[in-house]
């Protein structure tokens, strides 16, 4: 009796929805464990279905919507809501969310994936995507010019170079065509919904196969079902301000998004100081004015036309344009072992004062649509990039231009119970065009001519799909094939599997290749005139129209636990080989034997000539691990992720350094600037209106610093007045770690690399001197905050 009265105690109900909250109808429902039931949701996307109590793994499909599987604990009756990605959803590799508590969910793809949503920025009062980032261990930053707030900074993920990774926003690509990366310093968080960090190379990849290190996708604010706004107005250290509007809903069949947002910041640094000039011999010195100003503004409109539950069309305009003083960042007190008893010895040098204005626009059609037994899936897109700089250059960043693309892609792919493919493809054009001369002082010295617009052309088709020959087995696959009219032709594969060895417990592995293409200003040979000449009389930054692709074979082995409805842990190895990698050739063989000593721009030297080269093999593999934990009674929870970052480069010649960090390259040493190891702790707690969050991000040594190891603490602590008004003080580096005004030249932590040549003309190794880079100090923002 006791037996059958267990068999029958447990009613799980549920709904299943859409992203912006609309039923889905005929969604179906299966658990899995114990017993096997399936259910279907009704008209108002509910569903209800009894299982014996146990663990279950929830698999819930619908025609139109990416799959979705996670586990459950069934002790009582329970609850479940569901939320689907549709097919043409903008991010990368579909996923859907439980809420339950989302940041619960483990990896349910065959790559790691972790999603940063609105709420985490929210909850840290992070009013920039950056900040947000820093928090993931496998990504590591470049700042080219500084570490200063208004300075650039790019993101890479398991490896050296940024352009090894994608950035899109909704899908689409916005990876810049001069560096390769996008400057994600001032991305507003009230423009997005979430950000998805995928890493590594997965089958479920729908925006081709040039990628190897993974891509950052920003989810920008999209429709809800039913109407929602929020209003917010913030101010604090160093002059910041910022007031962001949001609006969503949806009127009759027309959803609608709608994000303003400005931010301005008078900077850490505002100061007329002494100055020796790098660009002016007569400034011995000069009284220069030196900031860190930042006035950035963005607009974001999204309409959805919905024709029924799985047929729509979505049209999104991103602009985002920056103004900032980077002059505080580019300059720096000269701690340089080579200027010790000369005037500017621990007094500031540089370039000068520099203004840097950055243009972000970005359009987008999507739509999606019955076909024969599926599903259609369109994506229309047109996006610019410009540059702007006024004033001394401090890294190839720091060069006027603009990098347009151009975008069509279509997909149809088919779903079934236990399976579902696609095939689709898209065709893009892009041009790069330079407004200047890649080198200031070159168009100092000599008339500059016009660089050419530089354009390529790529088709990419693929097929991919996935199939459960078990019920707790899923096995993924995709071929791509691309072709730029740059280089040639390029086919890669991808296979991937994932295994539940019971509800809570899963393991995962994946195998496949992938590429980096050359940039268009890589292969591009500038004349002469158009290049800088440095202190060695060699000729920097020339392209190589003989570069070639770079291509990588990655290996990842995964597995992800959930400790009943509390707590999951996520581990990942990962092992990626890269061949040809594209690095910088410098003549050091040249410069040492005195052939530069005579090159000039009259009379130019072949053999004195720095560029981009294909050039040996490297390596980037490590360990990630997740660990999140909810303490229901203390209405606490906690997340701790950790990173181990090994990179390296080998069968190198001497005379190569890498393009990113600027540093000597050394065969099987650490690329310079990537920590091997690095994590974060964060820890949010609400009750009773009150509520509060604190976030510690650690860098091992051969930090993007270069300073010596350091850990940056954040902390927000607010109130809930009411329903909808929120009053917050954050507080950003309570420790003051790596803090200071300026960079200091030469006083980084050294990295052992090639300092000259030894007596038989072989590398000479040692302590290489790097630029200490610092970040603001403490600093505290008010944040006043209307959400209905």
């Amino acid at each position: 009796m006791l037996a059958g009265l267990m068999a029958t105690c447990c009613l799980v109900t549920g709904t299943v929805h859409t992203a912006s909250g609309a039923p889905l109808v005929g969604a179906r429902t299966e658990l899995q464990g114990v017993v096997t039931r399936t259910t279907a949701s009704d008209a108002s996307g509910r569903f209800s279905v009894t299982v014996p109590p146990g663990t279950y793994r929830v698999v819930t499909t619908a025609k139109g919507f990416a799959p979705l599987a996670v586990s459950a604990d069934v002790e009582a009756d329970s609850s479940i809501d569901v939320g689907l990605e549709p097919l043409d959803s903008p991010k990368l590799r579909q996923i859907g969310t439980v809420t339950v508590d989302g940041r619960l969910r483990p990896v349910q793809g065959t790559i790691p994936a972790v999603t940063i949503t609105r709420g985490d920025l929210d909850r840290l009062g992070e009013d920039r995507v950056i900040d947000a980032l820093q928090d993931v261990p496998s990504t590591t930053f470049t700042r080219p010019d500084g570490g200063a707030a208004s300075a650039i900074a790019v993101v890479s993920l398991r490896g050296p170079d940024p352009s090894e990774s994608l950035a899109a926003l909704d899908g689409q690509l916005l990876n810049d065509g001069n560096t390769g990366d996008l400057d994600m310093s001032r991305l507003p968080s009230a423009a997005f919904s979430a950000i998805d960090v995928t890493e590594g190379l997965g089958p479920e990849d729908s925006n081709g196969s040039n990628t190897f290190g993974g891509a950052i996708n920003f989810v920008s604010l999209r429709p809800t079902k039913d109407p929602h706004y929020g209003l917010s107005f913030s101010g604090g250290s160093f002059g910041q301000s910022e007031s962001w509007f949001n609006a969503t809903g949806t009127t009759g069949r027309l959803g609608y998004a709608l994000a303003l947002d400005g931010q301005n910041e008078a900077g850490y640094v505002n100061e007329i100081a002494p100055l020796y000039s790098s660009t002016n011999a007569a400034c011995a010195p000069c009284a220069t004015a030196l900031g860190s100003s930042v006035a950035s503004h963005l607009g974001l409109g999204t309409l959805t036309w919905s024709f029924s539950q799985n047929a729509d069309v979505t049209a999104r305009v991103f602009l985002l344009g920056d103004l900032r003083d980077q002059s505080g960042a580019i300059n720096g007190i000269d701690q340089n072992a080579a200027d010790i008893g000369t005037p500017q010895y621990g007094k500031l040098i540089g370039p000068g004062e520099q203004t840097f204005a950055q243009t972000i626009r970005a359009y987008q059609i999507r739509s999606r649509a019955p076909l024969g037994a599926g599903e259609l899936t369109s994506d229309l897109s047109m996006s610019d990039n410009g540059i702007v700089v006024n004033g001394g250059s401090a890294s190839p960043y720091d060069i006027d231009h603009v990098d347009k693309r151009y975008n069509g892609g279509l997909t149809w792919q088919r779903t079934f119970d236990t399976s579902q493919f696609a095939i689709g493809g898209y065709t893009r054009y892009e041009s790069l065009a330079f407004i200047a001369p890649p080198s200031a002082t070159a168009a100092a010295l000599t008339p500059a001519q016009s660089t050419p617009a530089l354009g390529q052309s790529i088709d990419v088709l693929f097929v991919r799909g996935g199939f459960e020959p078990l019920p707790q087995l899923r096995l993924d696959g995709g071929v791509f094939s691309s072709r730029y009219t740059s280089f040639g032709s390029n086919l890669d594969g991808r296979f991937g599997a994932i295994y539940t060895v019971r509800p809570a417990t899963s393991i995962r592995f994946s195998l496949g290749t992938g590429f980096r293409a050359p940039l268009l200003a890589e292969r591009y040979r500038f004349p002469y005139d158009q290049l800088a000449l440095d202190g060695n009389n060699v000729f920097v930054t020339q392209g190589n129209p003989n570069e070639h692709p770079e291509h990588a074979t990655e290996y990842e082995l995964g597995v992800s636990h959930e400790f009943g409805k509390e707590a999951t842990l996520d581990l990942s190895l990962y092992r990626t080989n890269l061949r040809d990698p594209v690095e910088i050739f410098y003549p050091l063989a040249a410069v040492a034997n005195g052939t530069c000593t005579a090159n000039s721009y009259a009379n130019p030297i072949p053999a004195c000539v720095s560029y981009n080269s294909n050039v040996g093999n490297a390596v980037y593999e490590g360990l990630e691990a997740r660990l999140v934990r909810r303490f229901t009674r203390q209405h606490l929870f906690v997340s701790a992720m950790y990173g181990l970052n090994v990179a390296y480069p080998k069968d190198l010649n001497a005379q190569f350094s890498n393009p990113t960090s600027g540093g000597n390259l050394v065969g099987n040493e650490q690329f310079l600037g990537i920590p091997q190891q690095q994590g974060s702790l964060e820890a949010d707690w609400a009750n009773g209106g009150w509520h509060a969050a604190a976030a510690a991000v650690f860098r091992g040594r051969n930090n993007e610093l270069d300073l010596p190891p350091f850990t940056l603490l954040n902390a927000l602590v607010g109130y809930h007045i009411g329903q909808h008004l929120d009053l917050s003080l954050a507080a950003t580096n309570l420790l003051n770690a790596a803090a200071g005004p300026y960079t200091v030249f030469g006083a980084g932590v050294p990295y052992r690399g090639i300092i000259g040549q030894d007596a038989a003309g072989g590398p000479l190794y040692g302590g290489l001197p790097t630029d200490a880079l610092h970040l603001e100090p403490l600093g505290v923002r008010l944040i006043l905050t209307l959400r209905r």
